[in-house]
């Protein structure tokens, strides 16, 4: 369904449904099809599956996001939400049907095997086929495409997979742990303390600086 068609729509359904001050907007999202945001008095949809829906599942959306709006925030999807949902229209399904079509994804992962694996994030850690090997088997590793050609991998993931290769594991260090840096460059060497462990990389104290390195780019320091 066209985003402008898709809007009016849903603008339409908020006044039906006595929600004329509510606004919509769409996000980039490609594991949910809308979202109710109590707070903004705001109705979400996913812009790249919106464009991949029918009109019938665009509007099963809108509806299913008004039903929220007017349980309101304590419900979730409990009895109190689906009888309003099925009373305005929807079907009172929690979730998007899986025959549903689905964004595609970004980033493509082809074994030697040639089997397949879809990822819409950078890949950050080594995968590689299950279907080839029951366990971990860099035999089997996935190389990576983004949409349709070679990739550049995150530095986690380039760092592991040299580790791997020469029979070494990443082993994520705990806050207050010390590391060094161990990558080439103008830190090669510093010694800190892990101060916070984010999701790709650590905030290494080091004097009064920190630094934020790669997993993959510090080793343990005794």
């Amino acid at each position: 369904m066209e985003l402008s068609d898709a809007c009016a729509m849903a603008e339409h359904l908020l006044e039906v449904h006595g929600l004329g001050e509510w606004s919509v907007f769409f996000d980039g999202a490609k594991r949910r099809a809308g979202i109710c945001r109590y707070a903004e008095r705001v109705i979400g949809l996913s812009a790249p599956l919106t464009v991949v829906h029918t009109v019938d599942e665009v509007r099963d959306t809108v509806l299913h996001e008004i039903a929220h709006a007017l349980a309101g925030p304590r419900h979730g999807h409990d009895a109190h939400w689906r009888a309003i949902a099925v009373s305005i229209g929807c079907s009172g399904q929690r979730c998007v049907s899986p025959d549903a079509p689905t964004a595609p994804a970004a980033w493509l992962g082809v074994c030697p095997g040639g089997h397949t694996v879809e990822r819409h994030r950078r890949p950050e850690r080594v995968m590689t086929c299950g279907r080839c090997s029951r366990g971990f088997d860099l035999r089997h590793v996935y190389s990576w495409t983004h949409h349709g050609r070679p990739a550049v991998l995150h530095p986690n993931y380039e760092a592991e997979l040299a580790r791997l290769r020469e029979g070494r594991r990443v082993v994520l260090l705990p806050v207050g742990a010390r590391a060094r840096v161990v990558v080439e460059g103008e830190h090669h060497g510093t010694v800190g303390r892990v101060a916070k462990r984010g999701r790709t990389s650590y905030h290494l104290e080091a004097g009064r600086v920190v630094l934020r390195v790669p997993f993959a780019w510090v080793e343990p320091v005794p």
